[in-house]
């Protein structure tokens, strides 16, 4: 029992992996939201180009001219709302596109998630001893050293790239100022999608492996396989008694719903109801399409009523034909005379289209 219960040799259940995603238990890594921000933002810059950056250094002469030649408060703060505009209009897509950026590296992992669950306070992180825990725990230590070797990984290839371009750095001085612009705007973007592409490889490594650890962590031993499949499914015992009750009441229903279609119902006032059928000159003698005590009894009376079906309240009768006959039996000849004076009443009625008192009967209600 031990075992099964330790064991967790089993992948993790539909079931389970639906409940965990619906607390916001994902595998999703911050490194592949890290790496699509920064590319998504270098190739923003990068786009911007020259051009772009020539335009906000005419703008900023600009303010610099007119804030010298400013004489007074007003026209200062108008100077301001223009540079915040114009700051606005620069900074605003660039922020926009950032944070679709975002987001679109959260959805390439988790697909579509909203799960308030996970938005309750867990008052447990207030507790210092457990975050005493968590900071020395092996898995902090693994973190950080896998911040390291990413450190190391991205210096190096920093490194490497300004190392191929220390030639060019002696002829800046020599290049007019938009040469210059240009050259340094091309050199920042070899650099800048040199570090994106290494952050792309280690985002697509650390995603492989979060898919993984989340895939270890949500394993099951066969002890939980087997109590979800009862939780979910039930007691093997207790289904097949329920599905034998359905079919039951299905049963049941099917034959209050044949009441309707009776010649005759005879009942014991409230316990006892047995529904008659009778074919002139098809059948020897009536037969019994249902019958029921109790609630069903009740419900065989209501369809009977409902259908306009003749009831006929006779004790004796109703419990002989309860006790000897079953669904689909015709009546005994023991009991012929009593129940063809109550065919004999239900078949003048018919003709007669009107109710009359039903001989030797106890009571009747139609």
């Amino acid at each position: 029992m031990a075992d099964e219960d330790f064991d967790k040799s089993e992948a993790a259940s539909p079931y389970k992996l639906q409940r965990a995603r619906e607390q916001g238990q994902v595998p999703k890594s911050t490194e592949v939201v890290a790496a699509v921000v920064l590319v998504t933002a270098i190739a923003m810059l990068h786009a911007k180009g020259t051009d772009g950056i020539l335009r906000e250094f005419r703008f900023d002469l600009t303010v610099l001219q007119r804030a010298a030649r400013a004489e007074d408060g007003v026209e200062l703060v108008a100077l301001t709302g223009a540079m915040l505009g114009h700051l606005l209009v620069v900074l605003l897509p660039f922020l926009i596109t950032i944070v679709l950026a975002a987001i679109a590296g959260n959805l390439l992992q988790t697909g579509p998630l909203f799960a308030p669950k996970a938005l309750k306070p867990d008052w447990s992180r207030l507790n210092p001893a457990k975050g005493l825990r968590q900071l020395l725990s092996i898995r902090t230590l693994f973190q950080a050293g896998r911040s390291c070797i990413k450190l190391i990984l991205l210096a190096l290839v920093v490194w490497y790239a300004l190392k191929a371009m220390l030639p060019q750095f002696q002829h800046l001085a020599a290049l007019s100022p938009r040469r210059y612009i240009e050259t340094m705007v091309a050199d920042i973007g070899d650099v800048g999608f040199r570090v994106g592409a290494i952050l792309i490889l280690i985002a697509a490594v650390d995603w492989l492996f979060m898919r993984r650890q989340f895939a270890t962590r949500m394993r099951m031993s066969k002890r939980e396989v087997k109590d979800e499949h009862k939780q979910r499914e039930g007691d093997p015992r207790i289904r097949a008694r329920q599905r034998e009750i359905r079919q039951q009441m299905s049963k049941r229903s099917a034959l209050i719903g044949k009441a309707g279609g009776a010649d005759v119902i005879i009942a014991n006032p409230t316990h006892l109801a047995v529904a008659l059928e009778y074919q002139h000159g098809k059948m020897e003698s009536p037969r019994v399409i249902a019958k029921g005590a109790g609630a069903v009894a009740l419900a065989i009376r209501r369809v009977g009523r409902d259908h306009g079906v003749p009831i006929v309240e006779n004790r004796s009768l109703a419990r002989a034909l309860f006790r000897q006959l079953d669904i689909g039996h015709h009546v005994p000849p023991s009991l012929y005379v009593d129940v063809a004076k109550i065919m004999v009443w239900v078949l003048a009625m018919k003709r007669s289209r009107h109710v009359v008192a039903a001989p030797s009967a106890e009571g009747v209600v139609s």
